[in-house]
């Protein structure tokens, strides 16, 4: 074969790869056409969602909650949302617990209450189909997808797109601060070691979290996920999301003035988590109170007591007490979850935690921590 011969058969051997390439190319570019086709329609289907937040609990809920009860009215002339449940922070609960219970799943049974679910349910089918609704309830982030196909099938559902909104929270932020709602307001027992008590069920928060968005990613047209530390870190807070990226989808400048509006009336953090050397001191005081009671007569006749909710007495001890921190290991920042979302996730190595460090502690700590015990039971020596 000569030389012109070769040429011509590596051109046509180039100029089939490059069409079955171009070929390739052309149905890429197809494909990415049609998803965002879908997209659009999806979006065109939810322009006026009925956006129900999650929570899940220890998420910034309860502060979200009220700041949707207080300024209602105000979102509606703003902003065009309604809310669904207005007249406690809590009402949605009504439709949660109600349904939860229905189908045997936990639930609070303050609100298992059909006739106040019928109440809500008419009120959401009263709403402006022309608006979007949001409804939210930590208690959503108990259901399966039958309470979901169950919520869904209600004619005042049945009219909206369903529009989902859930908060991540880092593992063990997610454990400390669920810790730290067991133990605060618990005042008849001494609180366990965090890491004692917490650390070692650490699949536990991770399944958590995945299942729940298993759960909403099948029973909802779309799910927007934000992070809680992302959200403090940037100083943003849950209701500007909420409204101005979940449920208005604004950008830019229009975003801006959005969420400036928003944390306007945000309101304080409601309930807060205490720190853990708080809980320390708690227990520090009551195996000190066991102490004092043997030694002195006195003490003996005491009644002793303590939390740290809302203690501003604990609070001050523990900030007087050696402390040491620990890191936690890196499987406590749960990389599944954000590969698999893409959510947004905060710059900042947030795993340390910090205790009193028991080790250090003199007879100025001790003493310190004998102020929170009854008369008689205090150190007094030198």
């Amino acid at each position: 074969m000569d030389r012109r011969a070769v040429y011509i058969c590596l051109a046509a051997v180039t100029t089939m790869l490059v069409t079955a390439m171009l070929s390739r190319r052309d149905c890429f570019c197809e494909s990415l056409q049609w998803q965002e086709k879908k997209k659009k329609l999806r979006l065109s289907r939810c322009k006026f969602p009925l956006v129900v937040h999650v929570g899940p609990h220890k998420t910034g809920t309860t502060s979200f909650q009220k700041f949707l009860c207080d300024h209602a009215q105000w979102l509606q002339k703003e902003h065009g949302i309604f809310v669904a449940a207005n007249k406690t922070r809590k009402e949605a609960a009504y439709i949660a617990s109600t349904i939860s219970k229905q189908y045997g799943r936990p639930y609070n049974p303050k609100y298992a209450n059909s006739t106040r679910m019928a109440e809500l349910f008419q009120v959401i089918d009263s709403m402006p189909k022309n608006s979007p609704v949001i409804l939210s309830s930590e208690e959503f982030s108990r259901w399966k997808t039958a309470e979901w196909n169950y919520f869904k099938s209600q004619p005042a559902i049945q009219k909206r797109c369903l529009s989902m909104v859930v908060t991540h929270r880092q593992v063990w932020s997610f454990q400390a601060s669920v810790w730290n709602q067991h133990n605060k307001l618990n005042k008849q027992a001494m609180p366990q070691p965090f890491l004692i008590t917490v650390l070692k069920d650490k699949n536990h928060f991770t399944d958590f979290q995945l299942k729940l968005l298993d759960v909403l990613d099948s029973a909802s047209d779309s799910v927007d996920v934000v992070s809680y530390e992302y959200l403090h870190e940037r100083n943003y807070s849950l209701a500007s999301f909420v409204v101005c990226n979940a449920t208005r989808r604004l950008e830019g400048t229009e975003w801006e003035s959005c969420k400036m509006g928003v944390d306007l009336h945000v309101p304080l953090v409601i309930n807060p988590s205490e720190p853990p050397t708080a809980f320390d001191v708690v227990r520090l005081a009551y195996g000190l109170y066991t102490k004092q009671k043997a030694l002195n007569s006195t003490c003996r006749l005491s009644q002793f007591t303590l939390a740290t909710y809302h203690n501003s007495a604990v609070s001050r001890v523990a900030e007087q007490m050696p402390t040491q921190c620990e890191n936690l290991p890196d499987e406590y920042v749960d990389e599944l979850y954000y590969n698999r979302t893409g959510v947004l996730r905060p710059s900042g190595n947030a795993s340390t935690i910090c205790f009193v460090d028991e080790g250090s502690l003199k007879l100025k700590h001790w003493k310190l921590l004998s102020t929170l015990l009854p008369q008689g039971c205090q150190i007094t020596t030198g």
